[in-house]
């Protein structure tokens, strides 16, 4: 199945960006993603081989979207400290990890993280411990300094906040963003969503980024990574 992410365009795009605000939206979900997963009281790791070729089965594939999405390195994904909220994850351990990033000619990005634990105690215990409406702040913090920083411009945010979220996997929640990126005096409306969810031992965060509109068919999506999941 094929999912129609962003569709129809006019609602994906309503302002083209240029390049360089492209590259930003990019570096803009490496580094919320890292956020969303991982603080300063990270968690361990003991990776597996069978473990790490799950967490890569798990992450969105060229099949799982439309045509004309295309598939983008993923940055290092260095733990940033996030202001105001710092959740210890240190009694968990994680034995998988991989993340898969796609990118759109109409400035669309859609990136997937998932971290396998050595348990389905642990995986439910981390995601309890990250899954909180404070989370909400990383998220800004992260768009007006990373973002701004990538894209060589200021970012603003208009709304951060938790909402609820559909019904994924065993345990699911939802973080929306809108905010605005002004690079050389142009100013484009971003939206972002982050979707995190729990199924087994394993917890994904999935990125929806757009500009002048927000992506559509994240949850579709979502269910379909959730299926993968073990």
């Amino acid at each position: 199945m094929r999912l129609t992410i962003g569709d129809p365009p006019v609602e994906r795009v309503l302002v083209r960006p240029s390049g360089l605000v492209v590259a930003a939206a990019v570096v803009a979900l490496g580094t919320a993603a890292a956020v969303a997963a991982t603080d300063p009281h990270s968690e361990r790791e003991q990776l597996r081989p069978a473990d790490m070729t799950l967490a890569r089965r798990t992450t969105i594939k060229s099949t799982d979207l439309l045509s004309g999405w295309k598939r983008m390195p993923v940055g290092s994904g260095d733990d940033s400290k996030c202001p105001g909220f710092d959740p210890d994850f240190s009694a968990f351990t994680i034995t998988g990890k991989a993340s898969s990033l796609f990118v759109d000619l109409g400035g669309g990005a859609v990136l997937s993280a998932v971290e396998v634990y050595k348990t389905r105690a642990q995986s439910v215990g981390d995601f309890r411990t990250g899954a909180k409406p404070a989370l909400a702040k990383c998220i800004r913090h992260t768009f007006e300094t990373d973002v701004a920083r990538g894209a060589g411009g200021t970012a603003k945010t208009i709304s951060s906040r938790m909402v609820p979220a559909p019904r994924v996997g065993e345990r699911s929640a939802l973080y929306r963003l809108v905010g605005t990126l002004t690079v050389q005096g142009r100013t484009i409306r971003v939206y972002m969503d982050v979707l995190a969810f729990q199924r087994g031992r394993s917890i994904t965060v999935l990125l929806s980024s757009g500009f002048g509109g927000r992506l559509r068919g994240q949850t579709a999506l979502a269910r379909v990574i959730a299926s993968r999941m073990r």
